[in-house]
């Protein structure tokens, strides 16, 4: 067996998370608020990919693992572990603690969760799921997976934000994972803090979890969650000193916040994103994968990067991320082989067969946002449309409420252009295969696109499989040759999201995918 992670390498990785201007001694006490876009409908990571719930369950059921900023996994629950050569069994040995009732927490709760809950729950988690074979608890410390398949980012799997936190057996066993009251109401988890009081609608309030397996941690005695669910009030209870931590505020919203001398903007812990324009590649023209590049071609990201998004962030110059720098491929470059020139795109259709009516106008398209978040979203569309009027496409924006839109797109397909952000989770096999292959049409945030092929499934899932990035990166660089080729979506922006917090904040900032490191956080006097 070969060590991965112990210990005193987990020491070096947390000093070597804080920027020189935090080496400070924290400070204990106080409570910090942070904003909430709405109420979470449950607290359960595991059971649920909705951000507010994540925001607030991460923080009670943290993961046996959480992310570096090189994006490897480092200890939380798991307090070291070991891979057999093969890459078929991880060995995991466990902190020894108490669940926030008092029951001890044991293997026996990572093998149900896993089993039971991970498994078949969780959106991110399910495909790692079905690459085990057994798992084993030879002592209450010790959980042992067996794989039946080599699965490359199983270590990342385990985290929260992938939906496999460790959860009570003793209070889930034998009832509905979604309907349970430690997923809906009342959590009971191994988290830094515990849940004091929720009232719907205004607030969640954490408490310190005295007991909590790190020694000497958390710092703060309280951390508050409160609903805001219009993003300018947001902005002004940041401005106000109403709330000390704003997440990921729209792009719009930076610059008010870096001129409030009492307020700091951070990069956010949310993994690497990308900006898509999904496109569906049943619906005419969107068939015709001339139409596709033709539409990418008549797209001045440049502009858009600057005038919509605020600069943050690049334009997208390939399929995936460039951020995640193992996987690039340097063969393909959208800013060359795409590069926004209208009279080329009008070429383009015009040789497609689709030429321009008496009116001027070639086809209609509908582009589908979001109504009530993601400004820059809105703000791009409204560019695309006038970008693409320019090339003969008149364009209708649907700014359409989150269940309608998750629905129209996701479910019925009802659609022909989608904006939204996919965030990668820090590894393809998470974050990026999911817009791309058959498996997941018709899930929320999956592949709505009609676009499938054998090849790109087969590739994306030996990336997966291989244990060895090298050999990953391969099939990775493959699938996005082969996506630059057929266009099923276009790649926009790619970026590091941003959050927004008083400056006397501080050690919040300590993980590379995740919600906060609520356990290192304190405020400064």
């Amino acid at each position: 067996m070969r060590t991965l992670f112990h210990a005193g390498t987990a020491m070096l990785v947390a000093a070597g998370l804080t920027t020189a201007a935090e080496a400070q001694t924290p400070q204990k006490g106080g409570s910090a608020i942070f904003a909430l876009a709405q109420d979470p409908s449950g607290v359960n990571p595991d059971t649920s990919s909705n951000l507010p719930d994540r925001q607030v369950g991460c923080i009670i059921y943290p993961g046996l693992v959480t992310v570096s900023p090189e994006y490897a996994p480092a200890p939380a629950l798991a307090k070291s572990w070991s891979i057999s050569p093969d890459g078929l069994t991880y060995t995991l040995n466990l902190v020894t603690t108490k669940w926030h009732d008092g029951q001890p927490f044991t293997s026996e709760d990572v093998k149900y969760t896993i089993q039971e809950v991970s498994s078949k729950f969780s959106a991110i988690f399910s495909d790692a799921g079905k690459a085990i074979d057994r798992i084993e608890t030879p002592a209450p410390d010790k959980v042992v997976i067996t794989l039946k398949q080599s699965y490359g980012p199983f270590m990342l799997a385990l985290s929260c934000i992938t939906g496999a936190s460790p959860l009570p057996a003793h209070l889930f066993r034998g009832t509905d994972p979604l309907k349970n009251a430690a997923t809906l109401t009342t959590p009971v988890g191994t988290g830094a803090f515990k849940l004091k009081e929720w009232k719907r609608g205004d607030y969640v309030k954490l408490e310190r979890n005295s007991a909590y397996f790190d020694a000497g941690k958390p710092y703060l005695d309280e951390v508050i969650a409160k609903i805001i669910p219009q993003s300018s009030a947001r902005l002004q209870a940041l401005n106000a000193g109403e709330i000390d931590y704003l997440p990921t505020p729209p792009s719009s919203d930076r610059a008010a916040i870096e001129a409030n001398p009492k307020l700091k903007t951070e990069t956010s812990d949310i993994a690497p994103s990308f900006i898509l324009a999904l496109l569906n590649n049943s619906n005419k023209p969107l068939n015709d994968k001339r139409v596709r590049k033709a539409l990418l071609v008549a797209t001045d990201r440049e502009y858009i990067l600057k005038n919509a998004s605020f600069n943050l962030g690049t334009v997208g110059v390939e399929p995936f991320p460039t951020n995640l720098g193992w996987l690039v491929n340097p063969e393909i470059d959208y800013s060359k082989t795409y590069a926004f020139d209208y009279a080329k795109a009008n070429a383009m259709l015009d040789d497609a067969g689709f030429k321009r009516g008496a009116d001027g106008k070639r086809f209609g398209l509908r582009i589908a946002v979001f109504a009530n978040q993601y400004l820059d979203l809105q703000q791009t569309a409204v560019a695309m449309k006038s970008m693409w009027q320019n090339v003969g496409i008149d364009v209708t924006i649907e700014q359409l409420e989150d269940a309608t839109l998750l629905k129209k797109v996701y479910s019925d397909r009802d659609y022909d252009i989608h904006l939204t952000p996919y965030t990668t989770y820090a590894d393809p096999a998470f974050g990026i295969a999911r817009a791309y292959v058959s498996a997941t049409m018709g899930r929320p945030y999956g592949n709505p696109t009609g676009y499938s092929t054998k090849e790109i499934d087969d590739l994306f899932e030996k990336g997966a499989r291989a244990t060895v990035r090298d050999e990953r990166a391969k099939y990775y660089r493959e699938v996005q040759a082969l996506i630059a080729e057929e266009m099923p979506s276009l790649t926009l922006r790619q970026y590091r999201q941003f959050d927004g917090s008083t400056k006397r904040l501080k050690g919040l900032w300590n993980v590379a995918v995740g919600n906060g490191a609520w356990a290192d956080a304190w405020l400064e006097k």
